[in-house]
């Protein structure tokens, strides 16, 4: 009897238009077009790229040529894209943004820019510590001559070496928390599903319901039956949703195992969820559904789902909150795998999803066995 249920539970669920299109259809378009706005803004604006500059040559300088042919390098420690332009060819390419700053080599190294923004900064900084040096130099040179070949050596020596060093090989992108509110969003959304499930258990909200009351069947039965329809069916279509996404160029990192268990807890707390609102039988479906949809999209937005930071900034004034949201929890679970090495984080996550979930379950079940009816 449980697996005739099971296969007729799952056979309507793959006919429920409204669930596919909120759990599948919605979040690829809604993350189709956050991408194509997105575009690669973390890779423009936030990860270092060498900075291109005209310069204008105007005066020959050896020292200057030097240290410019030496910071253009093409290494791992190039700093500088450099390009030998005459001044009108340099103002252009600086008004079409196709250069940082202009150069100007003549009696003194000046610099122009078009804007404010820390590539410029950065080279502003190269040509005063140019200056410094060439000034500390110059003055040796004229006042103590037979110190230069020493303090050449040790401006030599001092020599500023970096190491770059990745504090995570996942992907840091804030954008990407974007995606994992939307995960969370979809993985909630499977409560408009489950409400309309549990509808037809109950004999006072459709005929089928009036039906399944007089059967034999156990409501037990019928309950399990219909969770395990519509969490495989959620489950699917989220990893469905995650393949598209991967597909386009969205960068969640390569634990696909993992990612698939925050894709079945997130999608069984979104039908629990459903489930126990569901199981107010004084409610209407459309007041119930009205429910679901505002208390998802609220703590989606608590998510991240509408502006970035929004959760990190929950976290420092009332951390309790982010640990009971399950769209928190999804969208934390993510960010966990990409950025930590190790699944501490992740595992706690998880079970917090699976104890909310077990409990609004059990919750759901003693509400529905008690609905008694006087006729059907």
């Amino acid at each position: 009897m449980f697996f005739h249920s099971l296969k007729y539970a799952f056979i309507t669920m793959l006919k429920n238009k409204t669930a596919l299109i909120w759990t599948l259809i919605f979040p690829i378009a809604l993350g189709s077009f956050m991408y194509m706005a997105f575009g690669n803004i973390y890779e423009d604006q936030a990860l270092f790229t060498e900075v291109p500059v005209a310069v204008v040559k105007e005066k020959e300088n050896e020292n200057f040529e030097a240290m410019l042919k030496e910071l253009s390098k093409e290494d791992d420690e190039q700093l500088l894209v450099v390009n030998y332009m005459e001044a009108d060819e340099a103002k252009e390419a600086l008004l079409d943004e196709e250069v940082v700053a202009i150069i100007n080599m003549n009696e003194d190294i000046d610099l122009t820019i078009a804007s404010n923004s820390y590539k410029a900064t950065m080279v502003e900084t190269i040509i005063n510590e140019y200056k410094k040096q060439e000034k500390v130099i110059t003055d040796i040179a004229k006042n103590h001559p037979e110190n230069l070949a020493g303090v050449i050596e040790n401006l030599a020596d001092s020599k500023n070496f970096y190491t770059e060093k990745n504090t995570s090989d996942g992907n840091q992108d804030m954008m990407t928390n974007y995606f994992y509110a939307i995960f969370a969003m979809s993985c909630l959304f499977g409560s408009f599903g489950a409400i309309e499930k549990i509808g037809k258990l109950q004999g006072n909200v459709s005929p089928l319901g009036m039906r399944r009351c007089l059967s034999p069947n156990s409501k037990m039965i019928s309950i399990v039956a219909e969770f395990i329809s519509m969490i495989t069916f959620q489950t699917i279509v989220q990893i469905i949703a995650l393949i598209y996404f991967v597909a386009i160029g969205v960068d969640f990192g390569n634990k696909y195992p993992q990612m698939i268990g925050i894709l079945f807890f997130g999608s069984c707390i979104g039908i629990a969820f459903g489930i126990i609102i569901g199981s107010i039988s004084k409610l209407s479906e459309n007041t119930k559904s009205g429910i679901c949809i505002s208390v998802s999209m609220v703590i989606a937005g608590m998510a991240d789902l509408y502006a970035n930071g929004v959760k990190d900034m929950i976290e420092h004034k009332a951390p309790i909150i982010n640990r009971l949201n399950p769209a928190a929890l999804i969208s934390d679970s993510f960010y966990a795998l990409n950025v930590y090495d190790t699944n501490e984080r992740y595992f706690g996550n998880m079970a917090i999803l699976g104890t909310m979930t077990v409990v609004l379950l059990i919750v759901s079940y003693l509400m529905l066995r008690r609905n008694k009816y006087a006729s059907v």
